[in-house]
């Protein structure tokens, strides 16, 4: 659905070596964004790379008129995020986050049973993620679960939810036996409108892989749980009983999770208005972490900024 024009990266002969994996070796290779757009004739820029750089490639790209599809998080400052929303909005132009992992099946499934209300109203959220990921990877910088991870959880519950935080009190720590520079232990509790608290804990350096996002609501609990794997399965628990299988995992869902951010990139770039995962979209996930990071520096409860 795309045709690349160019590569660029921070040297022409690593963009070159990428033309080559591919075997199109005459693609147009630069190691300048800048040179890239004015020697060719793109409509949008696919940005992959480390995210302290986006900011300033996402403005170069803005500026010269390229819809925009970046890796998450969009940036780590939420001002610069919110001036370059309102950027492609007053040009008329697209930013699509890959914040992918809430079109899991799963998740869903979750969002639509809530939505519809098919066990009641939702009462309350625990939602745990133990990763045993011990060695830093491209982030080596503070708060390094919070923006790795943290961000697809919180770009999630927002999407299940389908209403925004209003408050966030957190605490973040580091195990004695972490090698990261940074705080890999992130817990707290996120409050979302219709008095909605979600318990939170996520960490890098948990020994063993466990996820749990359990929803409890007035004639069931709901969770989503996997082990050593990514794919959860669904399960159900009605009032004083054990959970039982839904019949519904992830891996039954045969499409890469990225087809969804990528679909809705080209609808934004062909038809324009309001996308999935879009810039503005994602402000929220960012205010969350902005707010997370603030908590834990302050020990207070912080506001969510509404954006």
């Amino acid at each position: 659905k795309f045709e690349v024009e160019a590569l660029v990266d921070k040297t022409t002969e690593i963009a070159q070596s990428e033309a080559d994996r591919r075997n199109r070796q005459k693609i147009p290779c630069f190691s300048s964004l800048q040179q890239a757009i004015n020697e060719t004739e793109a409509d949008a820029c696919i940005i992959t790379s480390p995210a302290c750089f986006h900011g300033k490639q996402m403005r170069t790209a803005l500026n010269a008129g390229l819809h925009v599809f970046v890796a998450k998080p969009m940036t780590y400052d939420l001002k610069e995020a919110i001036n370059l929303v309102e950027l492609a909005e007053k040009k008329s132009l697209c930013i699509v986050v890959d914040q992918q992992q809430q079109f899991s099946l799963t998740e869903r499934t979750i969002a639509e049973w809530i939505r519809t209300g098919r066990f009641g109203k939702l009462g309350f959220v625990d939602f745990s993620i133990h990763r045993y990921r011990p060695q830093m990877l491209s982030f080596t910088d503070e708060n390094p679960f919070i923006w790795e991870q943290g961000t697809h959880s919180f770009n999630s519950l927002i999407a299940i939810l389908d209403r925004p935080a209003k408050s966030v009190i957190a605490h973040q720590m580091k195990p004695s036996w972490s090698v990261y520079n940074g705080s890999t232990v992130t817990m707290g509790v996120i409050e979302f409108e219709d008095s909605v608290p979600c318990h939170y804990i996520g960490t890098f350096d948990s020994i063993a892989f466990n996820i749990e996002i359990r929803f409890d609501m007035e004639q069931a609990a709901v969770r989503a749980v996997a082990e050593n794997s990514w794919n959860k399965r669904l399960e159900v628990a009605l009032p004083g009983k054990l959970f039982e299988p839904a019949g519904i995992e992830d891996n039954q869902d045969s499409r890469p999770l990225e087809n969804h951010t990528l679909d809705a990139f080209i609808r934004g770039c062909l038809n324009g208005g309001r996308v999935s995962t879009d810039g503005r979209d994602n402000l929220q996930t960012l205010s969350i972490i902005d707010a997370f990071i603030r908590s834990a520096e302050t020990n207070e409860k912080i506001e969510v900024l509404k954006v």
